[in-house]
């Protein structure tokens, strides 16, 4: 069965900002797209329920597969709703999916709030590649690049073969960002480059760029993101699940284009 691009919505208008993103990544992949909205478990407790504002979680799934048909007529979509939790149906959804694609913050949260708990969520624990878009829609600079956040010394090769075919899909190059660890630094660009060699090998139509940084990985990944079209980074497998360390954190909270977080197998 061919697994979709699966996106979460929930009415806001930077949820169907990840619904066209989602679109799009459906199209380059040549697979369906799932629209998922969750609905709440007991909406009777809303306020808005007992204020007699009803919302029709039907008529949002309508109108939103409507724009998509306008927007995208060659692409197959699905829309779902389901009864539970966000952060418990799109972990779900995320067992059967290709791609997951969420907003970084919902209608949800509060004024500055660079990321929402759901986001978090799915990133530290979603069984497949999430993409989430941050807040504040990219600047004016160039983007023309995918950077792969990468650690030579434990490198992992998911993260690896999402930035590459990712690079592929979008003819664009890729830069490769190591922050090297104290020592020479002669060293640290041969480690990096010894591990980054078979890749390149088996994806010859890509350009890839290392740049191995005395500077943080944080700092480093964010100021990259600046001319990025995508930032990639790994997450541990086992006993890391759940928790996406200080990289991670920082990346998906500065961020200035959209993050995806590929789990290790």
């Amino acid at each position: 069965m061919e697994l979709p691009v699966t996106v979460g919505i929930d009415g806001s208008d930077t949820s169907l900002t990840a619904a066209d993103r989602a679109a799009r990544e459906a199209l380059l992949r040549g697979c369906p797209l799932r629209v998922l909205h969750a609905l709440p478990l007991m909406p009777h407790l809303l306020p808005s329920w007992s204020a007699g504002r009803r919302p029709d979680p039907g008529a949002l799934l309508h109108e939103v597969r409507h724009v998509l048909a306008v927007r995208y007529p060659q692409l197959e979509t699905r829309t779902e709703e389901v009864h539970d939790l966000a952060t418990a149906a799109l972990v779900a959804a995320g067992e059967d999916a290709e791609l997951l694609v969420v907003a970084a913050r919902g209608a949800g949260g509060f004024p500055g709030l660079r990321i929402g708990s759901t986001a978090l969520h799915l990133a530290a624990r979603a069984g497949c590649p999430t993409v989430v878009l941050p807040v504040d829609p990219p600047g004016p600079e160039p983007r023309e690049q995918i950077v792969l956040g990468l650690d030579a010394r434990r490198p992992t090769e998911a993260a690896l073969e999402f930035a590459f075919a990712a690079a592929r899909r979008h003819g664009l190059p890729l830069h490769v960002v190591h922050a090297s660890a104290a020592g020479a630094q002669d060293d640290e660009d041969e480690l990096l480059a010894r591990t980054l060699a078979p890749w390149q090998a088996a994806h010859p139509e890509v350009e890839a760029v290392a740049d191995s940084t005395g500077a943080g990985a944080g700092l480093a990944l964010v100021e990259a993101s600046a001319k990025a079209r995508l930032l990639v980074l790994g997450r541990r497998p086992a006993v890391l699940v759940g928790a996406l360390g200080p990289v991670g954190h920082a990346v998906l909270h500065h961020t200035l284009c959209p993050v995806a977080i590929v789990p290790e197998a």
